[in-house]
């Protein structure tokens, strides 16, 4: 992913951490539509909080699920 985060002008994980793991998957999302899944989310969210991607609290797994929802409709319309 690190390519793909480079692409969307995000080259370090402090650029990362300063733009937020919601704003470069969006970035993401919006360059790569058909790749991304909401593991990628998680693991960009575990990135920005430096943990692992299965300890993520409920609360940002449930962020993770609300956006996907929102980008997924965003795409179809």
């Amino acid at each position: 992913m690190g390519a793909e985060l480079r692409r969307v002008g995000i080259a370090t994980k402090e650029e990362l951490q300063a733009i937020g793991w919601q704003e470069a998957w969006a970035r993401l999302i919006e360059r790569y539509p058909g790749r991304l899944n909401r593991n990628a989310a998680y693991g960009l969210a575990a990135a920005v909080l430096e943990m692992d991607w299965r300890e993520l609290p409920a609360e940002v797994k449930a962020e993770v699920l609300t956006l996907s929802q929102q980008f997924r409709r965003h795409l179809i319309l």
